[in-house]
């Protein structure tokens, strides 16, 4: 998909802006002369559910003191499923599992996220934002070790796993961001597609920034936002966003009542760092568990999730179907072009409008939000 303005006075900066851009290109990638109309690249080079358990004795004061995932059994909890009258497996059947296996909700008050509408007495407290937010996803997992044990920003255990497997395997992620200038605050299109190919790693082994990918054509995870800079921080407000991945860990990001914060990392090398936030399916988001041998304890994700699901309503059963949750991501410059071979956004190490905003990355940021340990 092609964003960007129609302006004729900026022909002379659109051809030196594209023949810059063709001399970082592969040979056989051509430029559009609508390249200089601030339509900028990027390819996600880091996603996972957003963790932030600051203070684990607080957070989780149940498995705290025992050191282990609380449960009447300990440890060594064996999981009967029954279907008919006949023992199942619990990870085919979770659903039939005979007793709660009683994971530890979080008890803590702050997890990142957005305000989604629902009640008060579900909310969380942003520690980047101080907004109140809601996350019930983070509350039905955020005690067992594999997210617990993970301090902010780092990815939860199993999912940095398949994401290191599935970024050298599977078509990226790719987003372009369009508007006037964005160097300045202003409205901006984000336009998020797959691409053809894998991601490129570079000599440090992380996503290589500045490579050239071209777009997947297929409209099924083409996604248009509209949103707006305002003080170096990018947010989106509403949409609904569905991209496929591969395994072997994400299948798809399915969001509804799509919110986003974003904003130029500290290091100044073009790099974004931000949230992704709104309702997922989490029948979806636990089979990702529940399909994989020996990856946390997907059973207890189940029946938290089905106790704290709050969104999305089914007509007939009124078991809700959604959960609010929020992901952090990162992404790096790139190249985004057409299979003809037109590029339609560049990549930059320009940072996102008039001011940079710290991140939660930075030192003082983790302060604020009780990580500082």
């Amino acid at each position: 998909m092609e964003v960007y303005p129609a302006r004729k006075s900026a022909r002379s900066a659109a051809s030196r802006g594209a023949l810059l851009a063709a001399i970082a290109l592969p040979f056989g990638i051509s430029t559009s002369p609508a390249m200089a109309l601030e339509t900028r690249g990027y390819v996600i080079s880091w996603f996972a559910t957003a963790t932030n358990t600051a203070d684990f004795a607080t957070d989780c004061p149940i498995s705290s003191k025992a050191g282990v995932v609380a449960d009447e059994e300990g440890p060594r909890r064996r999981d009967v499923a029954m279907v008919d009258g006949k023992p199942v497996s619990s990870r085919s059947y979770p659903a039939a599992v005979t007793k709660d296996p009683g994971l530890e909700m979080i008890q803590g008050k702050f997890a990142y996220g957005f305000d989604l509408g629902g009640p008060d007495k579900n909310k969380f407290t942003d520690p980047e934002t101080g907004q109140k937010v809601d996350n019930q996803l983070w509350r039905a997992v955020g005690c067992h070790p594999n997210f617990a044990m993970r301090p902010p920003p780092e990815m939860p255990y199993t999912e940095a796993l398949g994401w290191a497997a599935l970024i050298d395997a599977s078509p990226g992620w790719a987003m372009q961001i369009s508007g006037e200038d964005l160097s300045k605050d202003g409205p901006v299109t984000i336009t998020l597609d797959r691409t053809v190919r894998h991601l490129e790693r570079d000599a440090q082994f992380n996503v290589r920034s500045n490579a050239t990918y071209v777009l997947d054509p297929s409209q099924r995870s083409n996604n248009v936002l509209q949103g707006e800079i305002r003080e170096g921080v990018l947010s989106v407000k509403s949409g609904d966003v569905y991209m496929l991945a591969g395994f072997p860990f994400y299948t798809a990001v399915d969001l509804t009542n799509t919110k986003m914060r974003m904003s130029s990392a500290p290091e100044g090398n073009g790099k974004i760092v931000g949230y992704w936030g709104g309702y997922t399916d989490w029948h979806a988001w636990v089979y990702l568990y529940t399909a994989r041998p020996a990856t946390a304890d997907p059973v207890a994700f189940y029946w938290n999730l089905q106790k704290l699901a709050d969104a999305d309503p089914d007509p007939v059963t009124g078991q809700n179907r959604r959960v609010s949750t929020a992901w952090r991501m990162e992404a790096v410059p790139a190249f985004l072009a057409k299979a003809d071979g037109t590029v339609v956004a560049k990549a930059t190490s320009g940072g996102l409008g008039r001011v940079v905003k710290q991140t939660a990355n930075a030192p003082d940021a983790k302060k604020s939000a009780g990580n500082d340990r």
